[in-house]
């Protein structure tokens, strides 16, 4: 079977302008964990719990339990095991639905990404994120999607040093220049830097961009 990657297109609705998405922001993403398996849904729950870019409101299964708890809670992605049936999905304006584990050419298709079940934790939180930045998931050319355009940087993640890699995947899982300092013990400044020195070496626009390279080549920092 051949491994399943994820990238990612801009979805036009919600950002029409790739350079015109603000950077990322220190509050979290509120998350709500949806899926008819309970041990499915405690698993999600616990890889997004100790993010500090992610705030998970509750986990519920589909039907009224979910339409009660996004009445509640209010948040802005869902993530869901499996698929979510059409008339318990919400209107796209309102939240994300990132869907996990079953193939996305299924009834109930996710509107907003996929990821399979392979899907590593760093995966997982990254995608929610940029979820939640407005953009789409499109795994393997299977979802029934247009494919995907050219990546966005040529460039190898070799050419970065050990802590530009860091402060990348840290930034791709939303974090703050303020909480990239306080995790790898470096200045604000300092992390400014790195993150100036990573775009240039990147040819990258902002750090959204560097949030979607980090995702498509699977950056992993050595920390």
């Amino acid at each position: 079977m051949e491994e399943q990657h994820a990238t990612l297109r801009v979805l036009p609705a919600r950002r029409p302008e790739l350079h015109e998405v603000p950077e990322p922001g220190p509050r979290p993403v509120r998350v709500h964990v949806v899926g008819t398996d309970p041990l499915a849904r405690v698993g999600l729950r616990t890889l997004l719990a100790d993010h500090p870019a992610i705030h998970v409101t509750g986990e519920s299964p589909p039907g009224p339990p979910l339409a009660r708890a996004l009445h509640a809670t209010r948040p802005r992605v869902l993530v869901v095991h499996g698929t979510l049936p059409p008339e318990d999905r919400p209107a796209p304006e309102a939240v994300s639905v990132l869907t996990v584990g079953e193939a996305p050419g299924a009834p109930g298709a996710p509107i907003h990404g996929h990821l399979p079940g392979t899907a590593t934790a760093g995966e997982l939180t990254s995608a929610v994120v940029l979820a939640a930045a407005g953009y789409t998931l499109v795994g393997g050319g299977t979802s029934g999607l247009p494919p995907p355009g050219p990546r966005l940087s040529t460039v190898s993640p070799d050419e970065l040093t050990d802590r530009e890699s860091q402060v990348l995947e840290l930034l791709a899982r939303g974090l703050s220049n303020a909480e990239i300092a306080g995790s790898l013990t470096l200045s604000e400044h300092t992390v400014k830097t790195h993150v100036q020195n990573m775009l240039h070496k990147l040819g990258l626009r902002n750090r959204v961009h560097a949030a979607i390279y980090a995702f498509e080549t699977g950056v992993r920092g050595s920390f």
